[in-house]
């Protein structure tokens, strides 16, 4: 009875998001005919989001469409908002009120492991996690899942890597499968400028070859994006500095928004490093679809583990780039949520590494993988003989879990948002466990705020200055949590 009562209170919980959604489809419904026709879809999704919210408690697939719908109202009253007169500002209301909603919603209702504070509740911090739900409501809706039609073959790929992984030994070695890169041979610099900010772009041709035994490895070969490294070089001209691999996130590898994630007034300037920020494969000019990062996370399964494994290739030739072509004395690297499960994968191969700093990272891929997949692909596969435990075994040559960190315990560093809805807490946790590093230093935030967070700035600092890589002075000594 008792949890009944406490499912009841929490469905609670999402009455007014509910009510907001109602009266949004009411008075879209009074709009002029053209403006009615883009604004009623959007009153459905949020209609349909809140209801799930209700009746739904705990499921986070709802403050996602939540979140969607109320963007994509606010997006689309300054164009149509005249078909509702003054009723346009009441829409806008709705809207923010159902947005925050689902903010508020997912922080509340998200399950914490055991040693995870909860995060103070504000409505700065639900619009933090609003936007984290935008943001993961577009790239599952948008995620170019193959079609049932191709279930059969995706299910043979995935069957047979796991079954030759299992017999090379691949699954229990990892490094019987990564083969040690060969320095960059023709790497050509070009001076670029974005956003007023100059830098070297750098491009090379990537040493990396698949294993022509895995399933689709022809396929991936055949993309003309990956085989050509790209990076961006940020270097001081007086002298011998620490040098930064900066790695960034999904759908990212694009200068402007690299350079605005690690920003060079800061890194560059303000502590005096170097800084490379290398592109991984499928993303920036190295993609392969429209968008940047598409196949990545969303599209075949086959082509992440090719690209996954030229990540951690490409890497590892950067880094010795670095050291007999730049002459790098201190290396350090930096990476945010996908960055920084490469750098912790990364941080299990290079042992001449002098920190290793993951932030937001994702530490077990196959799991968040297996819980966003859509619903209707997902069952098809299963049918047809695929498990969550199957692309474990073939993404575990591919996790940082699999090996220990070759850099000292003392010179890792892990960071992590309360109310991250991309990377959920227990990843950032799992990966600190694993480093032996107990509790991971936490910021009140969510996956996107980041870049604003005076903890997580923090914790870079503080692992670079234990690292050696920058001077006391350049610190300031802030309060922080883990």
């Amino acid at each position: 009875m008792d949890t009944v009562l406490i499912h009841r209170a929490r469905q609670w919980r999402a009455l007014p998001a509910v009510v907001a959604a109602v009266l949004w489809l009411v008075v879209s419904l009074q709009a002029a005919v053209w403006g009615a026709v883009l604004l009623v879809p959007v009153a459905l999704l949020l209609v349909t989001g809140a209801t799930s919210a209700w009746l739904h408690a705990g499921d986070s697939r709802p403050h996602q469409l939540m979140a969607v719908g109320a963007v994509l109202g606010l997006l689309l009253l300054p164009f149509v908002g005249w078909s509702a007169g003054w009723s346009a500002w009441l829409l806008a209301a709705l809207a923010v009120g159902v947005l925050l909603s689902s903010g508020w919603l997912a922080a509340v209702e998200q399950l914490r492991p055991p040693g995870v504070p909860n995060p103070p509740a504000s409505v700065l911090l639900a619009a933090k996690v609003a936007a984290d739900n935008a943001l993961l409501g577009y790239f599952v809706a948008t995620a170019q899942i193959p079609g049932p039609g191709n279930a059969h073959r995706i299910a043979r790929e995935m069957i047979d890597a796991d079954a030759l992984m299992q017999s090379r030994g691949w699954t229990t070695n990892p490094a019987q499968f990564h083969r040690p890169p060969s320095l960059p041979a023709d790497v050509s610099p070009r001076t670029r400028e974005v956003l007023g900010r100059s830098f070297v772009h750098l491009r090379w041709t990537s040493g990396f070859e698949p294993h022509p035994e895995l399933p689709a490895a022809a396929r991936y070969k055949a993309h003309s994006g990956p085989r050509h490294m790209h990076a961006w070089m940020l270097r001081h001209d007086d002298g011998p500095r620490p040098w930064l691999i900066a790695i960034h996130g999904y759908r990212m590898g694009v200068p402007a928004i690299d350079l605005s994630l690690f920003s060079p007034e800061w890194l560059h300037e303000r502590l005096g490093l170097n800084l490379l920020l290398p592109v991984l494969p499928l993303h920036g000019p190295r993609r392969i679809g429209r968008r940047s990062g598409d196949g990545y996370l969303g599209g075949e399964f086959l082509d992440l583990v090719h690209a996954q494994t030229q990540a951690l290739h490409d890497l590892r030739a950067s880094v010795h780039w670095l050291k007999q072509v730049q002459q790098a004395e201190q290396i350090g690297v930096l990476g945010y949520s996908l960055g920084g499960y490469n750098a912790s994968l990364l941080a299990t191969y290079e042992a001449e590494l002098d920190c290793v700093i993951a932030g937001i990272p994702l530490a077990d891929a196959a799991d968040v993988l297996w819980r966003h997949f859509p619903v209707l692909p997902r069952r098809s596969i299963e049918a047809l003989g695929v498990s969550e435990a199957m692309m474990r075994r073939v993404m575990h040559p591919l996790s940082p879990l699999a090996r220990p960190a070759m850099v000292r315990s003392d010179r890792c560093a892990v960071f992590g948002a309360l109310a991250d809805q991309l990377v959920p807490p227990a990843q950032v946790q799992r990966l600190a466990a694993h480093w032996g590093l107990g509790s991971p230093t936490w910021y009140a935030g969510s996956h996107l705020s980041v870049r604003r967070e005076a903890l997580a700035r923090y914790a870079v600092e503080r692992a670079l200055l234990t690292a050696g890589m920058i001077d006391r002075e350049d610190t300031a000594p802030r309060p922080l949590i883990g």
